[in-house]
């Protein structure tokens, strides 16, 4: 396969037929090199006998533009075999196999065209054959580089590279002139061939996202350790400059600034652009070939690129100027480069981080517990000196989530671009500006970094919610949940133990007069502990059933018993099921009538619902005033004594509300009394006092 390192016009040569063997008087003998002749009448076709012997290898380089002809060439032996087509003699690989002396045919490419035409023969089977020499560079200055014109019936160039003064793999750069006409559009090609006839064993072309024409390209190409090359260039008969340069860029490069990997979040590596096209060289180096690498540039207008080669020079990231994830190689030639038609900004940051060594994830990460519901809020700041923050998720395959990014700045500095990587080192998460979706994977790190437009500075907030939950590999399940018993009138802390619990989990009591919910104030990191509370300050005593909701599924556990107050003097508390005991709506316990101005309803609390005829020492009651005129209060007090002013329930008009209320006993009654207006009065028992 031909190693093609730029071309900007498709060199389209047809293989033809080869022409009849012309005698010897019919045909010119030329040497080596550069010839140029005539074509004075149409479809004439002139023969060009060669100096070079059997065995040889030659390339046959026409022009593909500019002034003169554009003519085609192929070659026959002294017995009119064909040996070559004008594609081989292109590509510097025509092997001349039959009888000496050979002749090359030159025609017109155009049968009815005529006038001066250029054809420049080269021999590639040898080491020195009167092309230049292409010298490796540095990356730390312009050396090695070389400079070739075109115009004035000059349109091709070959040069040579020793058999012991390359690489294993070398980086070209290839610059030319655009015509300052646009209609004189530009066109070359360069090719590379060893002296046996052979192209390199791979070549690359980089190019640079969005740019149709380059008149600054890279190409990477490995080499055979002890071959020499030639490098032809073919261009046309017209005013251009080339300029070609070599760089090592395996672990012997020369120019490059040695660092090793950081940790993740480290202060970048600094550097300045230079001009346009510019290149800087960066060499990282890792403990161990099974480190995985994240290399990311940063700059000021998003222009700067990479090319990331290991340490045998081969490609470990093609050239693009975002974050790469790398692995195979102890050691790596990051190339940067600004190229053509991108802003260049004065200074770059380059992040080289080691985000994963064969044992896992890297151990500056912490370890997330659970990613049932998925991880954060995370707020803080990333500058030059904290330039990133990780974690390492329990994911598995098919989780999906939403990673939301607020800057929380106040200089309009976005907020860092989140990444969520595999075992692969493949980045999952996609999108732009506030919101990226991200696939989780089997342990996913999660990694924020700053943004290559940010200036070096993000305050920011960032939750990754899973959108598919639960996410991780539990499922959900509850276990117990304690205490078994609370204290009425106070604010109660619950424990639900289980899996994949999470702040929208909630814990419901039910069985008094109202249910009750708790709310969930904290879950562990491994989403298996939650810690609710539950306001029982107006929850008569008794026993409620638990209930934990989550994920829309309800489960069953157990029951909580509410206590009352303690309160000396009164003896041992009994709970009892709360039952109720006085309705005035429908007469239960007492008359039916609502409970008028400064009125008083009477109710027999000994002696009924599990409440003994004898030795109770004071009830709990669940009072609940509803349905009231006017505002007023209600006061419960032991029967046979007297009402203090002291109030259990302060109502206004219209509103029902309920209290927990400890009345003495004095006969085996209470009382009830309203301030104002009229009202409804219900009472439940929820347990006694007994000496």
């Amino acid at each position: 396969m031909t190693c093609l390192l730029a071309v900007l016009a498709a060199l389209v040569l047809p293989m033809g037929t080869a022409h009849a063997a012309p005698v010897a008087q019919d045909c010119v003998a030329v040497a080596e090199g550069r010839h140029s002749g005539q074509i004075t009448a149409a479809g004439q076709t002139h023969c060009l006998e060669l100096p070079s012997p059997q065995g040889a290898r030659i390339a046959a380089l026409t022009s593909l533009g500019g002034a003169g002809l554009t003519v085609q060439v192929e070659v026959v032996d002294k017995n009119g075999a064909a040996q070559c087509t004008a594609a081989a003699l292109a590509k510097g690989g025509c092997t001349l196999t039959g009888t000496a002396p050979f002749r090359a045919l030159v025609h017109a490419g155009d049968t009815s065209a005529t006038g001066t035409y250029g054809v420049h023969f080269v021999r590639t089977d040898l080491a020195q054959n009167g092309c230049q020499v292409l010298p490796s560079g540095s990356f730390d200055d312009d050396s090695g580089t070389v400079r070739l014109e075109t115009g004035g019936g000059v349109f091709s160039h070959c040069l040579s590279i020793p058999a012991g003064a390359h690489s294993a793999s070398e980086l070209l750069r290839i610059r030319y002139d655009f015509p300052d006409d646009p209609g004189a559009f530009p066109s070359y090609a360069i090719r590379i061939v060893d002296t046996d006839g052979n192209e390199p064993p791979s070549c690359y072309a980089h190019p640079a996202p969005g740019q149709q024409i380059r008149t600054d390209g890279l190409t990477s190409c490995s080499f055979t350790a002890g071959k020499a090359y030639t490098v032809l260039l073919q261009g046309q008969d017209a005013p251009r400059t080339h300029t070609l340069d070599r760089r090592d860029v395996t672990a012997t490069a020369r120019g490059c600034e040695t660092s090793a990997a950081t940790a993740i979040g480290a202060p970048a590596l600094r550097g300045t652009s230079g001009q346009v096209g510019t290149l800087r060289c960066h060499r990282i180096t890792t403990d161990a070939a099974t480190d995985r690498l994240n290399v990311n540039p940063r700059d000021a207008h998003d222009g700067l690129h990479v090319l990331v080669m290991d340490d045998k020079g081969g490609i470990a990231c093609l050239q693009r100027n975002w974050a790469c994830s790398i692995t195979g190689s102890t050691g790596y030639q990051v190339v940067t480069q600004v190229p053509q038609n991108y802003d260049v900004a004065a200074s770059y940051r380059l992040d080289a981080w080691r985000i994963a060594t064969a044992a896992g994830p890297a151990p500056e990460c912490p370890r997330v517990g659970s990613v049932a519901y998925g991880y954060g809020p995370l707020t803080g700041t990333l500058d030059e000196q904290r330039t990133g923050v990780c974690a390492v998720l329990p994911s598995v395959p098919g989780d999906r989530f939403r990673a939301d990014i607020t800057s929380t700045g106040t200089d309009g500095s976005p907020g860092p671009e989140p990444a969520l990587y595999d075992k692969a080192g493949r980045n999952l998460c996609t999108g732009s500006s506030s919101t990226y979706d991200c696939q989780g994977s089997d342990q996913s790190l999660f990694v924020l970094s700053l943004q290559e437009l940010g200036g070096g500075h993000s305050a920011y907030r960032a939750n990754l919610v899973c959108t598919s939950a639960p996410c991780g590999s539990e499922e959900v399940s509850v276990g117990t949940v304690t205490p078994g018993t609370a204290q009425s009138g106070t604010v109660a802390t619950l424990t639900v133990q289980g899996t994949a619990l999470g702040m929208n989990t909630t814990v419901r009591l039910t069985g008094g007069p109202a249910p009750l919910t708790a709310t969930t104030v904290s879950v562990s990191d491994d989403a298996r502990t939650l810690k609710a509370t539950v306001d029982l300050r107006t929850a008569p005593a008794g026993n409620w059933n638990i209930s934990v909701v989550a994920l829309g599924s309800e489960y069953a556990r157990g029951t909580l018993t509410v206590t009352p107050p303690p309160l000396s003097g009164l003896g041992t508390y009994k709970p009892i099921t709360p039952t109720r005991l006085m309705d005035t709506r429908e007469g239960l316990g007492v008359p039916k009538a609502k409970v008028g101005q400064g009125g008083t309803a009477t109710l027999q609390v000994t002696g009924t619902a599990g409440v003994p005829a004898t030795g109770v020492t004071a009830v709990v009651l669940n009072v609940t005033a509803t349905g009231p005129s006017d505002a007023s209060y209600v006061s419960v007090y032991p029967n046979g004594r007297t009402r203090t002013s002291a109030s259990n329930l302060n109502v206004t008009a219209g509103q029902t509300i309920p209290n927990l209320v400890i009345v003495p006993v004095v006969n085996g009654k209470v009382s009830f009394y309203n301030n104002a207006g009229t009202v409804d009065l219900i009472a439940d028992i929820a347990g006694f006092y007994t000496s």
